[in-house]
């Protein structure tokens, strides 16, 4: 039961993430004004922007369901688990409810407009908490295996540049700030190093750099530390290259907008899962599972 709880949870989170996306880009943000309801009603609506938002909320719901069931089995029904496997369920729950208040914040105040600062720093937040809860929920299923985690994986140093460089992509989007530099690459207004002056087009240029050094980063990463692990990363990373470049040199066609975020979201998942990172088990207590 614990085993299909994580996974579903971990689903329909990654699921509610790259909805999300779709809702920011297709702009269905406030397409139900009011919140939790559509509407004031439970009914599926009529407009199809008023059912993506609404989509969005139940899969929201259903997470937030599969991630309390999860924390509940972790905490009372498994008590041999692991504190290091509570406290990331514990973790995960938290910032599920903080998600949910955000969300209502959101929606209140209108911040999909993205009209104040206040909106998209809000817009951006919201995503953070959504890493939290997807990140902790990783680590939860990682720390009630069995066995410790094999010694090969992503080094601590690269996953803080990948981090960082989707840290300030969701910067990005969220403050409207994705065409600042036009449907250029590598240029950024025609130019290698583009007039910083509108603080949009430094935090564009900053993100493109920042993922630069990523890329050369995991790069050496494989040559230093070649294995199975280190190879996929790479791959991993060109891929998400490959879409975000290619969204940037479409005008931002949705479909490839779509792919650059489940991809994003994808890659966040799978280096958090293969993070190294050392812990040892408790003495004397069974698995989990």
């Amino acid at each position: 039961m614990l085993r299909l709880s994580l996974g579903l949870a971990i689903l329909f989170t990654y699921i509610v993430m790259i909805w999300g996306g779709a809702v920011r880009s297709t702009d269905s943000g406030l397409a139900c004004p009011d919140w939790p309801l559509c509407y004031g009603s439970f009914q599926i609506p009529k407009d199809t922007s008023a059912k993506l938002e609404m989509g969005h909320r139940t899969i929201s719901g259903l997470a937030g369901i599969f991630v309390f069931l999860t924390f509940f089995l972790v905490w009372f029904k498994h008590k041999t688990s692991p504190k290091s496997a509570k406290i990331a369920s514990a973790i995960a729950l938290l910032f599920t409810i903080s998600a949910a208040l955000t969300g209502m914040k959101m929606i209140k105040s209108e911040a999909p407009n993205l009209k104040y600062v206040s909106h998209m720093f809000l817009e951006s937040f919201h995503i953070y908490e959504s890493m939290i809860i997807l990140g902790a929920l990783i680590f939860t299923y990682r720390f009630l295996q069995e066995e410790n985690y094999r010694g090969e994986g992503i080094p601590l140093w690269a996953y803080v540049f990948a981090i960082t460089t989707m840290i300030t992509g969701v910067l990005v989007r969220y403050t409207g700030s994705g065409e600042a530099c036009g449907h250029e690459w590598p240029l950024c207004n025609g130019k290698l190093i583009p007039d910083l002056n509108d603080w949009r087009v430094a935090l564009q240029f900053a993100h493109r750099n920042i993922a630069y050094v990523t890329w050369i980063a995991f790069l050496l990463n494989m040559i230093t530390n070649f294995n199975k692990t280190s190879l996929m990363a790479f791959i991993f990373i060109n891929i998400q290259f490959v879409f975000a470049i290619s969204m940037v040199l479409s005008g931002f066609f949705l479909p490839l907008v779509f792919l650059d975020t489940a991809m994003g979201f994808f890659l966040f998942s799978w280096l958090t899962y293969n993070l190294q990172v050392k812990f040892t088990a408790e003495k004397g207590l069974k698995p989990a599972w």
